[in-house]
């Protein structure tokens, strides 16, 4: 995943490549794990993956994350996520209070 975004990004020494270390978080972890090197962890067809990624060029980082599950009884879940950060997109705008558009987000 990080050598992709590498690529896609052009990496060029300190002045664009990736943003932090990739996380890739299955299941009960929400956020934040990155595999090391010879971690030997196997996605399965039962597991829902967060990936999180970021890149940046010239010092301004760009952070990006998406959700994946491979069983249809997810798809819910996948939803449910997907309307939450609509609405708070919908809600987000200049002089916004944050902790306003969370609570759209957990409605």
């Amino acid at each position: 995943l990080e050598e992709m975004n590498r690529k896609l990004v052009g990496e060029s020494g300190q002045d664009r490549g990736i943003g932090f270390p990739t996380g890739c978080s299955l299941n009960h972890v929400a956020a934040h794990y990155t595999p090391n090197n010879g971690d030997d962890t196997v996605i399965t067809e039962n597991d829902v993956c967060k990936i999180d990624f970021g890149t940046q060029i010239n010092g301004r980082i760009i952070d990006s994350a998406f959700t994946v599950a491979f069983q249809e009884k997810y798809d819910p879940l996948l939803e449910a996520s997907r309307e939450a950060t609509n609405a708070g997109l919908r809600a987000a705008g200049v002089d916004s209070v944050l902790g306003e558009i969370g609570g759209i987000m957990q409605e």
